[in-house]
């Protein structure tokens, strides 16, 4: 076809499974992220039978509780729970204190760690942009600063790649480094798309303006490495395919169905709570006291004596938001089970040592893995920049902590459960203490309600001192109890 740029096709290619996995990676991320990133995603569900208007409302109350983000930023942290070890040769020290641009190489992982658990991410090293005339020599270049560094990307940015059958090594693969053009303050930002190939010898930029724009190939750059200094960065890789198997997608899954539970029990609390009148006349008219000022300021409704029904509210029960509690409460305990966390929210015995050394032996397989991932990581990052600075090869050497004590697990899981838990929990009580008061209300004086509130917190901290206490404890409390109440 006249006029069609030979690169299209480079601009229009995405890896079939990369593509595959976009929703569920965004997913992924959306739900780590939080906020509009989450609310603005499109997670909330309209029922059939809903009105535009109405799923319209809802979602402005939707409220998104984040179960990622302590998980993912807890199992990544217990990587340093003790620092790396490193042995790194003197030519690549400047690694240490800037592998990335503005930070160091801890900084840089850390940040790797977390989101190559989520998902399969990749890590660039690129050499330093230079004139070929102005450096000449490793005395111009150390001058000027000049560095290979290392750059994230996550799978949004990986457009494709081929693995060599014969090697398992890449051929080659296809970068987006596409950014806003907004230099010039007297004009309009631009839409650059900029995609860059990275091949075994050579790198080529591929450029087009906005939608319509007509794709622009670069020369390509010989860089001579002899590889693809791109690497595939996740925790998990059952296959060896590049593509990783992550327990967040299933987590972010989970949380979008409490999200959506969630929802609906917020809908069912104010239909609940804002009840219609149902007002019986001959005609259909209403009161004007009602029409005009409504219900709640009036002590007395006057109606029609011939009816034979009285005023009287429509509209969902308080007490039938508790399948949507332990809906949630299920769903929640379902998320810690992910990473080897079983809690006791939806058993009633606590768990034992033996158990619980299950769960942590789960967790530790998966840490395991995420340290190996992270050392060979660093140690690749320093052979490659050693290949841009044409160093001769060296020996590099990274150790994660691998081993973990249950004590150490042991105090990151409980500040975690305490975390993911808790709001339940507190929503629990809360919805509890509300219905006592919509329900009775209206029949008991104010400190009642007062003391039956307290009851309700007294017994969810005896319910919670049961988890760290013995049988006989709890039998003591009882007593305690039981002896107080009778001397009142």
């Amino acid at each position: 076809m006249a006029g069609k740029s030979p690169y299209e096709t480079i601009f229009k290619t995405r890896h079939a499974e990369l593509k595959a996995k976009d929703d569920n990676w965004k997913l992924v991320y959306n739900a780590y992220l939080g906020g509009t990133y989450f609310s603005e995603g499109g997670y909330l569900i309209k029922y059939p039978k809903e009105s535009r208007l109405s799923f319209d409302t809802r979602k402005k109350r939707a409220v998104y509780f984040n179960q990622e983000s302590p998980i993912v930023d807890m199992l990544s942290g217990l990587l340093y729970m003790n620092l790396p070890t490193r042995e790194i040769p003197k030519d690549l020290n400047y690694i240490k204190s800037e592998v990335s641009k503005g930070k160091n190489l801890d900084e840089f992982m850390r940040v790797v760690a977390a989101h190559s658990l989520m998902f399969t991410c990749g890590v660039l090293v690129d050499g330093p942009i230079f004139n070929p005339e102005e450096v000449k020599t490793k005395k111009d270049a150390a001058e000027r600063n000049l560095k290979p560094l290392a750059s994230l990307y996550l799978p949004f940015r990986i457009r494709d790649f081929n693995i060599n059958v014969s090697d398992g090594e890449l051929d080659w693969v296809l970068l987006d480094n596409s950014y806003t053009d907004h230099t010039d303050p007297l004009s309009n930002s631009k839409e650059i798309t900029k995609y860059t190939l990275w091949k075994r010898d050579t790198f080529q930029n591929f450029t087009k303006e906005g939608l319509q724009g007509i794709p622009v190939a670069e020369a390509p750059v010989t860089h001579g490495l002899g590889e693809v200094p791109f690497r595939f960065v996740s925790w998990r890789d059952d296959n060896n395919d590049f593509i990783s198997e992550s327990i967040c997608e299933d987590i972010a899954m989970i949380s979008k169905l409490i999200y959506n539970n969630m929802s609906y029990m917020d809908e069912m609390l104010a239909a609940g709570t804002f009840k219609m009148l149902t007002y019986p006349s001959k005609d259909g008219s209403v009161p004007e006291q009602l029409t005009a000022g409504g219900v709640g300021a009036l002590s007395i409704i006057p109606y029609d004596m011939a009816s034979s029904t009285i005023p009287s509210f429509i509209g969902h029960s308080l007490t039938d938001i508790e399948p949507f509690i332990k809906a949630i409460t299920f769903y929640m305990a379902e998320v810690l089970k992910k990473v080897g966390l079983s809690t006791d929210e939806t058993k009633e015995f606590v768990k034992s040592g033996a158990a619980k050394k299950i769960d942590f032996q789960k967790m530790r397989a998966l840490l395991q893995s995420g340290a190996l991932v992270m050392g060979k990581t660093e140690e690749w990052i320093c052979h490659t920049a050693a290949k841009w600075q044409g160093l001769p090869e060296q020996s590099v050497k990274v150790d994660y902590t691998s081993s973990f004590s249950n004590e150490d697990l042991q105090t990151e899981v409980t500040m975690l459960t305490e975390l993911l838990v808790h709001p339940i929990k507190k929503l629990n009580d809360e919805v509890l203490k509300l219905i006592v008061k919509k329900l009775l209300g209206n029949y008991l004086e104010p400190e009642v309600i007062q003391d039956i509130n307290k009851e309700i917190e007294s017994t969810k901290n005896l319910v919670d001192a049961s988890k760290n206490s013995s049988k006989v404890d709890l039998q003591k409390e009882a007593l305690k109890i039981k002896n107080a109440s009778q001397g009142a």
